[in-house]
């Protein structure tokens, strides 16, 4: 693809809330407790069950140009499939792969680093960005292990240490992790959440934006990749690479993709946002320093000391940055639709403002919720912060203004369209069941964080973003 090497397209139309994509993974490790595990017991998963003979290892991006280059075929379905319920229990190996990559690979003791963030907004919802794997189980395909050894003529050799980096290096930059899975689904299922990391390698060759047309996550260990917006035969189809970090300002979120993936961002919200940079960045800038240095902390402390005057003024500081930059909306003439990414990218303002007027005992405030559920829609939509939005937008209205208004049909409608992104079409009497278990599960966060006396009710807690990943399958999804 133009400037991006290599991608996926649709091969016909998608609707808001088809699955795009379900495949198991090559490997995969899990943990009983809502923990990401340590990238390194993929790549132990991956030597154990003896999987760096996969034809995957030669085209899956390893951090260097030529690795982009590499080319694949294959039919996903000559897939080998699980005898019980017919799905594939391996993703299908690549039929061709070009020699511009090494033929064989594997991954030494070394995974992907998480982006490094100091300070009140570390803390607020950066799922999976923790590292350890206490109470780890190691999951893979013995299919894909079996067919490796296979393919080489028997017993694989160990990998030497050139091999063992550049594998290393394939586990980076293409696992994906997270501290859950979904948890109304768990919850729906009679199942508990699970930490996980993995690598799934169909699902690797998506490409990144700030703004994707799909959300991802996983579902019994296979990632499902689920449509949020129109997609046309042809399309682009992207994910976020990024979790809670997509809702950062335009200059963090490309040092973040500059520095853990080695491009720059241009996908059209960057490129609308790089377009008001000089005019806006420095400002946007400042806010979001204040509030991760001074704001931030200032407000965990009033609400641990149960200082309600130290928690009003931080309220009214945090509503003053945030009318200096509308008005600089205003000023710069921003079109509606680009100020929306402008309003995601200012998520943690309204989060912490959240946080103060709960620590208040104050009701939500209507607009800025419909505000920040709109910018979701737009840039991630089908997160499960989109839908715990939608919740607690819908039960405001409700609440205000009555079930016959039109303001709360208005409320349903964007609420069955945030879980219809994340579950797809499902049956009304489903869709109730899912919307009560966010709402109740929104509220069992909410009291954890509470008793923790960590920022809560802002929805952070809850759904930092999708997408804990460790490489190029982040979400927030």
């Amino acid at each position: 693809m133009e400037g991006k090497g290599r991608g996926v397209v649709a091969t016909r139309d998608f609707k808001p809330g088809e699955v795009v994509m379900a495949t198991p993974p090559l490997a995969l490790v899990t943990s009983e407790v809502r923990q990401r595990p340590d990238g390194e017991l993929v790549v132990d998963s991956i030597l154990d069950r003896r999987l760096y003979g996969s034809k995957w290892f030669s085209v899956l991006y390893d951090g260097s140009a030529r690795s982009c280059k590499a080319a694949l075929s294959y039919a996903p379905e000559e897939a080998a499939t699980d005898s019980e319920d017919g799905r594939p229990a391996a993703p299908p190996e690549p039929l061709l792969a070009s020699t511009s990559a090494p033929a064989k690979a594997a991954p030494a003791a070394a995974a992907a680093a998480a982006p490094k963030k100091k300070g009140f907004l570390a803390s607020r919802g950066a799922a999976g960005r923790k590292a350890g794997g206490k109470g780890a189980a190691a999951a893979g395909s013995a299919e894909a292990g079996a067919a490796a050894g296979a393919a080489e003529g028997g017993e694989l050799p160990v990998p030497d240490r050139r091999e063992q980096t550049r594998l290393a290096k394939v586990v980076k930059f293409n696992c994906f992790g997270d501290d859950a899975e979904d948890l109304a689904g768990c919850a729906a299922r009679g199942e508990e959440p699970r930490g996980h990391i993995g690598l799934w390698p169909e699902f690797a060759m998506l490409n990144h934006s700030c703004c994707p047309n799909t959300v991802n996550y996983v579902v019994c260990g296979s990632m499902v990749v689920r449509a949020v917006a129109p997609i046309q035969r042809g399309e682009e189809v992207t994910i976020c690479y990024l979790g809670r970090p997509q809702l950062l300002p335009y200059n963090k979120r490309i040092a973040i993709l500059a520095d853990d993936y080695g491009f720059e961002c241009s996908c059209a919200r960057c490129e609308a946002e790089q377009a008001h940079v000089d005019k806006l960045d420095d400002a946007f800038l400042e806010f979001h320093e204040e509030l991760d240095e001074r704001l931030g902390p200032a407000f965990m402390e009033a609400r641990a000391m149960g200082d309600n005057e130290a928690v009003e003024e931080v309220a009214e500081a945090v509503a003053a940055g945030l009318r200096k930059l509308y008005n600089l909306f205003r000023k710069t003439l921003i079109a509606p639709d680009v100020r929306q990414y402008y309003i995601a990218s200012m998520y943690d303002a309204y989060d912490l403002a959240f946080s103060c007027a709960a620590a208040l005992g104050r009701g939500e405030d209507g607009s800025a919720l419909q505000a920040c559920l709109k910018s979701m829609e737009v840039v991630s939509a089908g997160s499960d912060l989109h839908a715990l939005l939608a919740v607690r937008h819908h039960d405001h209205v409700l609440a205000t203004h009555g079930p016959d208004s039109p303001l709360t049909a208005l409320a349903r409608s964007a609420l069955r369209r945030a879980h219809v992104a994340r579950y797809g079409a499902v049956s009304e009497q489903v869709l109730e069941r899912l919307v009560e278990l966010n709402r109740k599960l929104h509220l069992q966060e909410a009291d954890v964080a509470d008793a923790s006396a960590a920022p809560a009710a802002g929805g952070a807690a809850a759904a930092g973003a999708e997408g804990a990943d460790a490489g190029p399958g982040g979400a927030s999804a």
